[in-house]
């Protein structure tokens, strides 16, 4: 009885208000936190707000990390970073090679936000042409840009294919896929498919069916962009580089007293023969990789695509405009095939 009796009046002590009384000092409370003690500074290590003190080379992979961010605006932030850090540096001092770089930039060419697209146009337009690494990748998200449900993105894809065609024309339309894919790309984009079956499109006799895409003043600024990448295009992956005379004159006169001296060398390509195909498999004539005007030629040809351009062509022509101007600028691109075949 006593142990319960106890156990009642502490229960009941924690409830019992304490009774002031004037002229005495409140009680302390048993929990109270002595606030007496006075600090000059507080001190957060690795948490400084200055970047004076951090090495350029961990901001810089810092900044190229925030391209993969979820905010918009860190992306966009991030890429104008980069932008004047690679302007104000040396080609050989950046952290990281221009191929890295491109690697983790590519992606945004499909961002939605037109800020972010059109900073990221700035950045690859100052990174060095000769360091760039294989570009099929970046080629695949361009296509899939090219291709967008927005009209924006597919604008911001067509300046991305206007910077590679000047950049590294060689290597965009002799990599994998570069050259008959892209230009499936623009067929389908243009609907110039109806030479090979297609509805919707062209006919036999080259007339528009009844299905053809109808062109309104909001489409026809990338209908006309459209065309005038496709005349880079073609004219970049038909057109053999011009021979240097001068050139050519000296290196005789070195291999002097030889004459055609080039014909005997070892090849300077890998697989020299593989257009005959002796042995191998049926090609992929999309995936494949076409590294001279004249094969380029060839799978424009054989695959129809050469016929479907040229009656799509003679149908754009006829919209006058700025429309029948870039028309005609690839139909004088197409003349070089129409020549050969």
């Amino acid at each position: 009885m006593g142990s319960s009796a106890k156990k009642k009046r502490e229960k009941k002590s924690d409830f019992k208000k304490t009774k002031l009384k004037v002229g005495k000092a409140r009680p302390k409370n048993t929990n109270a936190t002595d606030t007496s003690f006075a600090a000059k500074s507080i001190v957060l290590k690795q948490q400084s707000l200055s970047e004076s003190g951090r090495d350029p080379s961990t901001i810089f992979n810092h900044n190229l990390s925030l391209l993969a961010s979820k905010a918009d605006t860190q992306r966009r932030d991030a890429l104008a970073w980069l932008t004047n850090a690679i302007t104000a540096m040396n080609a050989a001092a950046l952290p990281q090679p221009p191929s890295a770089i491109l690697l983790k930039a590519q992606p945004l060419i499909l961002d939605g936000t037109a800020s972010v697209r059109s900073q990221l146009l700035k950045l690859l337009r100052i990174l060095p042409v000769d360091q760039l690494g294989p570009l099929d990748q970046v080629l695949l998200y361009t296509r899939a840009g090219m291709s967008h449900l927005s009209t924006d993105i597919k604008l911001s894809s067509l300046d991305i294919l206007d910077w590679l065609i000047e950049a590294q024309p060689e290597s965009i339309v002799s990599c994998a896929g570069g050259w008959v894919k892209t230009l499936e790309t623009f067929e389908t984009l243009l609907s110039w498919n109806g030479a090979k079956g297609t509805t919707g499109s062209l006919t036999g006799d080259g007339k528009w069916s009844a299905t053809k895409p109808t062109v309104s003043l909001g489409s026809s600024k990338l209908l006309v962009h459209q065309l005038n990448t496709l005349t880079a295009f073609l004219n970049a992956g038909l057109v053999r580089p011009e021979r240097d005379d001068n050139l050519l004159a000296i290196q005789a006169a070195e291999c002097w007293p030889l004459w055609h001296h080039q014909a005997h060398l070892m090849p300077t390509k890998s697989n020299p023969y593989g257009y005959l195909n002796l042995c191998g498999k049926k090609r992929d004539t999309e995936s494949d990789m076409y590294e001279d005007p004249e094969e380029r030629q060839e799978a424009f040809i054989t695959s129809g695509m050469c016929r479907a351009f040229v009656q799509g062509v003679t149908e754009a022509k006829k919209e006058g405009g700025e429309v029948g101007r870039a028309a005609a600028g690839v139909a004088k691109a197409l003349q070089l095939v129409v020549d050969v075949g």
